[in-house]
């Protein structure tokens, strides 16, 4: 088996233990995935880039056009962002400290930003990638939103390119 085959079955294998994992849990109520494309369209441009969470070896990963595949027939920046990879984002997302996710989610939104992937985008947190999401942006208002289970659509077809650094913050 290639290198390439062995990444994707590994990436694959990952996404359905997480989801078994996740439905074993009966305590655990997260956002639903059917709205979750407007969301996934979101981390792809602001967190799925091939040297961040576009990368097969971290523990969250965002599959789609901008960085990694999830079949290696697929290359960056090629074919539109698949079904499956979108579910495939959604499983990682939600495997990201679930408990907390629910929380937010039975909570109305009230704490999101304890949620670790809010927490790291709007680096609350330490994160490596810095600031991803302002807080109170398009971007960061689709993911919270959508986290508390009243998905705010509009928010997330309006910030296509992450967030604008204040001044004299540079990258």
């Amino acid at each position: 088996m290639s290198s390439k085959a062995l990444l994707m079955a590994l990436g694959v294998a990952a996404v359905a233990c997480a989801s078994d994992a996740l439905d074993a849990s009966s305590s655990v109520d997260v956002p639903s995935g059917k709205d979750f494309a407007a969301v996934s369209l979101v981390l792809e441009s602001n967190c799925g880039t091939l040297d961040c969470h576009g990368h097969p070896a971290r523990n969250f990963r965002v599959y789609g056009k901008q960085g990694l595949r999830l079949f290696g027939d697929d290359t960056v920046g090629g074919a539109d962002t698949r079904d499956d990879e979108v579910r495939a984002t959604y499983q990682s997302v939600i495997s990201i400290d679930p408990e907390a996710l629910s929380r937010v989610r039975s909570q109305g939104g009230a704490g999101v930003e304890g949620w670790i992937v809010v927490a790291k985008a709007r680096a609350l947190q330490y994160h490596e990638g810095g600031v991803r999401l302002l807080a109170g942006s398009p971007a960061d208002t689709c993911l919270a939103s959508w986290a508390s289970g009243t998905l705010d659509s509009s928010s997330c077809f309006t910030d296509d390119f992450g967030p604008i650094p204040r001044a004299g913050e540079s990258w």
